[in-house]
């Protein structure tokens, strides 16, 4: 079953220029697109999948990742809650994926704060 795509109160989706950004904090020398290809990816997994499944759930991730490392902190909050919050009903709550995707939240919430 489809659900409808998940677009986190506030996001700008789609409005962001296409530029590159990396995260030399957790990631040294990988190279990132940012923006728009990160929403396309994620709003296609969305639609074919499930915003619950597995693979949507890493999209949500990885463009909280880059939104992080774009500085776009605030903005990048509600896509890593998501993931978090997938990962633990999908996943369950010791899977790795769900506890990389909680450490990002929070790491994000404190940076938001």
């Amino acid at each position: 079953m489809r659900g409808q795509p998940y677009h986190p109160p506030g996001s700008q989706s789609g409005t962001r220029s296409f530029r590159e950004c990396t995260d030399e904090q957790t990631h040294p020398g990988e190279v990132w697109r940012s923006g728009t290809e990160y929403r396309a990816v994620l709003a296609l997994k969305e639609k074919v999948l499930s915003p619950e499944h597995p693979d949507t759930l890493r999209a949500c991730f990885d463009l909280a990742r880059c939104l992080r490392a774009d500085s776009e902190i605030r903005e990048a909050v509600p896509f890593a809650q998501h993931a978090a919050d997938g990962a633990r009903k999908v996943l369950g709550l010791e899977h790795p994926d769900t506890k990389k995707y909680e450490q990002l939240r929070q790491q994000l919430l404190v940076k938001s704060n």
